[in-house]
């Protein structure tokens, strides 16, 4: 399932006028008149499969933002929309970035280099964002772990973990907490029971947060949320005694 909009009525002409009158020209000639097309035959050739003539597009001086955002919304073969993002200014703009997300040809490369510059919780957010098509979901849940794991500020991770209230752990599997961020959740008071609970099912939540959590008022109130953390393997032994 394509997950990019419909065409607007303007969108709808240019790929009308490339069907029509511009895909039966030998690809040669489409190469050819790309390099100094003018509107709107312009704009209809970005509507155009081959990577050959986004070459050519790319080199036509009168080429801007709006056939950019045209190219990365609706060509389809990924060497093309590599030819697309390996122009800066192009792949600064937040609307290109918003729809080679959607495209499903969209090489994992370039997906890292938009996700690379955003905060933990905008990765995450694309994660589970329905407009994406799921080979893109994959490709920024594996960003997001990247990060996460490599790169992330200690106060971005807690930042993520609140914001979600911890259902982004679920992504995390498998990966762990460094000092710093244990340091700040144990810095932290907790209102949120969901975030508790989640943070007492995941599997490397480290001692020091666990005996953190059983002191919060929210755990307290809540016999079973506290046997829950009880539970978890890496509670400290002092205070699974005064759990007992």
């Amino acid at each position: 399932m394509d997950p990019s909009p419909p065409p607007d009525p303007e969108g709808l002409r240019l790929r009308q006028l490339f069907a029509q009158e511009l895909h039966a020209l030998p690809a040669e000639t489409r190469a050819s008149m790309a390099l100094t097309a003018e509107e709107p035959v312009l704009s209809a050739l970005c509507f155009d499969p081959l990577p050959a003539v986004v070459t050519q597009l790319l080199g036509n001086p009168r080429f801007g933002l709006v056939q950019a955002r045209l190219l990365a919304a609706h060509h389809p073969h990924p060497s093309g929309l590599q030819q697309l993002a390996g122009r800066e200014a192009f792949l600064r703009d937040a609307e290109v970035q918003r729809l080679l997300l959607r495209n499903v040809q969209l090489p994992p490369g370039v997906l890292q280099r938009v996700v690379a510059p955003r905060r933990l919780l905008e990765v995450y957010k694309l994660c589970i964002s329905r407009e994406l098509p799921e080979k893109n979901q994959r490709a920024a849940r594996e960003a997001l772990r990247h990060k996460f794991t490599n790169t992330a500020a200690a106060e971005d991770k807690v930042e993520l973990l609140f914001h979600t209230e911890g259902r982004v752990l679920a992504l995390l599997i498998g990966l762990g907490l460094d000092q710093k961020t244990a340091a700040i959740l144990c810095a932290r008071t907790y209102a949120s029971l969901l975030l508790v609970q989640n943070l007492a099912r995941w599997a490397p939540t480290p001692p020091s947060v666990l005996a953190h959590l059983l002191k919060q008022a929210v755990v307290k109130h809540q016999p079973q949320v506290r046997a829950l953390i009880l539970q978890h393997p890496n509670v400290p032994h002092h205070a699974r005694h005064a759990g007992g």
